[in-house]
């Protein structure tokens, strides 16, 4: 996650397994040095643990449609569902060669991401700043998608990036591997659980 020149500059690294047909998965979320999280993803929940330092708290949950997107490029829950879905409402893709990721020999596709796609899922406060930015820059924010399918047309990589200078710069990369594998998802009992405010990304 980029912000304005001269400011820190955060990177959130995310690891785990998600079954899209059931839209589950369980991740771990790390935010540099500085704290880890645990998360699960149901149809209806996000649960959450974790903390920063010696500073921990036990699971607790969210409504899955209440989680919502703060700041652009950034899914809620680290939901990678989110971000193959702001993909999809892409056009106008254009062949960039072949490239290998993991391994797998793939084709790059490329296009500009629609200020439709970037708003999707947004608070009201995050859409009003993005709105604000694309009427600061008289047109389109300049965010591209960047997609790499192997040889069976599975996406297997895709990225969102955005690069303002002398503004704001973000990327968001999501790679998929194991593909085909079962995905078991152990869902925290209720009893362990306390209901939270939404999750936001």
């Amino acid at each position: 996650m980029g912000t304005s020149p001269g400011e820190p500059t955060y990177t959130i690294t995310a690891k785990g397994a998600h079954d899209f047909p059931r839209n589950s998965g369980n991740v771990t979320a790390k935010v540099g040095d500085v704290a880890e999280f645990d998360q699960v993803l149901t149809d209806d929940r996000i649960y959450v643990r974790g903390g920063t330092g010696t500073e921990t708290m036990p699971w607790s949950y969210t409504d899955r449609a209440d989680a919502k997107v703060q700041h652009m490029l950034r899914p809620p829950g680290n939901d990678a569902a989110h971000l193959l879905r702001q993909a999809s409402m892409s056009s106008g893709y254009e062949r960039f060669g072949t490239e290998k990721v993991a391994g797998a020999a793939t084709t790059r596709y490329s296009a500009p991401l629609s200020h439709k796609a970037l708003a999707f899922n947004m608070t009201k406060e995050a859409r009003g700043k993005s709105d604000q930015l694309r009427d600061m820059m008289g047109g389109e924010i300049p965010v591209t998608t960047d997609v790499w399918v192997d040889a069976e047309g599975r996406a297997v990589r895709v990225r969102l990036s955005l690069d303002i200078p002398g503004s704001v710069s973000s990327t968001t990369t999501l790679t998929l591997s194991d593909l085909g594998l079962a995905v078991k998802v152990t869902v925290p009992t209720a009893e362990g659980s306390e209901e939270s405010e939404a999750f936001s990304g």
